[in-house]
């Protein structure tokens, strides 16, 4: 007996209102038991209950739903045709034109699916593929968030010393924790991470051939503040172009987060429209700081297949309501193919212009 076939008994039982008849079997209750003495009797007064959405990490989306599209597949996401293989399907494309941003796949589409390949949560009433949500927690704090902030930072640091060793590079880090990081933590009166800064903790103790990536020992809460901290930090170390997108990455990041923590259930239209922007900002610039790592033949930011999914996931969405967890990432109305540039205006003050198909700065000097 799979465990979805009693979630969705559940759901049907939810949305009656009423207590069951029967079992998840279909069977009658003993007769003269208590519940089917108490069968057909309201659970709760006069309210019903409805199937909302699904949450969990990428890996058990995969597995509850046997996705045959994923990050582990040369089709990586559930939504659309963004793939590994083809150039004009290219994941690592975030730009407006992107094809894969035009193959949207239906629930429709998905239900043509054979059984053998259909996700089992289709049995629950209620369910639709769209309903599969994503969340701040596995795709940001112990998703690509790890790997931004401490590739960002190792980033500034190889730039500040030429010809960087891994030991300068751990006494650096360790410097920082202690006269960086923790006095910011206490100005702004925030939990600081237990864990000091090193080369073990990012991921560059014996090589500098590894990706930087903060180590399991920061908790997902530790993760988000060391974002926040390390876009204020990079804000100082502007210097060179990329360290200008850089900092701009940084930042739309931290401020994607922001409006999402204050915002409640449901997010109005200038919420929508303020975390469209932040959220796409920080994919574009990410694209570009991924793309110069490979050209430059350095391990720091990797445009790696789970990064897409943010972008796409909000794309499909475009036509549903404003939930938080479902409209973070979209167009801000803007329609796809066009208004490929716009400038950025009220946001980060050292920052004055974007484009968004090329991620290229304006040469007007920071304040």
């Amino acid at each position: 007996m799979e465990v979805t076939q009693i979630i969705a008994w559940i759901h049907r039982v939810m949305l009656t209102g009423l207590k069951p008849a029967t079992d998840h079997l279909g069977c009658e209750w003993p007769p003269g038991s208590r519940r089917a003495m108490e069968a057909g009797s309201p659970f709760a007064r006069q309210l019903l209950g409805a199937f909302a959405g699904f949450k969990s990490d990428l890996e058990a989306r995969v597995l509850c739903h046997r996705l045959p599209r994923s990050y582990m597949h040369n089709f990586v996401c559930e939504h659309d045709l963004a793939c590994v293989h083809l150039a004009h399907l290219q994941y690592g494309d975030f730009r407006s034109t992107a094809g894969w941003r035009t193959s949207a796949i239906t629930h429709e589409d998905y239900m043509i699916t054979s059984e053998s390949s259909m996700s089992p949560w289709a049995e629950v009433p209620g369910w639709r593929k769209e309903r599969n949500l994503d969340d701040t927690l596995h795709d940001i704090y112990q998703g690509i968030g790890p790997h931004l902030v401490a590739s960002t930072i190792v980033h500034c640091i190889l730039e500040e010393i030429p010809k960087c060793t891994l030991e300068k590079l751990d006494l650096k880090l360790k410097s920082l924790y202690t006269n960086s990081y923790k006095p910011w933590c206490r100005e702004n009166k925030t939990d600081s991470a237990g864990n000091s800064f090193s080369g073990v903790k990012f991921n560059r103790e014996k090589s500098n051939k590894t990706y930087p990536e903060l180590g399991s020992v920061y908790k997902a809460y530790e993760v988000k503040v060391i974002i926040f901290w390390a876009a204020f930090y990079c804000k100082d170390k502007l210097g060179s172009f990329q360290g200008r997108v850089r900092a701009m990455c940084l930042y739309s990041l931290a401020s994607w987060i922001r409006v999402l923590d204050l915002a409640g259930g449901w997010l109005t239209e200038d919420e929508v429209e303020s975390a469209c922007k932040f959220g796409e900002q920080f994919l574009l610039c990410y694209q570009y700081l991924a793309g110069a790592s490979l050209q430059a033949k350095v391990c720091l930011l990797q445009n790696n297949s789970e990064i897409p999914l943010l972008l796409s996931y909000a794309d499909l969405h475009e036509a549903d309501q404003a939930e938080r967890e479902v409209r973070c990432l979209l167009d801000g109305g803007r329609p796809h193919g066009k208004a490929d540039e716009h400038v950025v205006k009220n946001t980060c003050p050292n920052f004055c212009a974007i484009c968004l198909d090329t991620v290229l700065l304006s040469g007007v000097s920071c304040r």
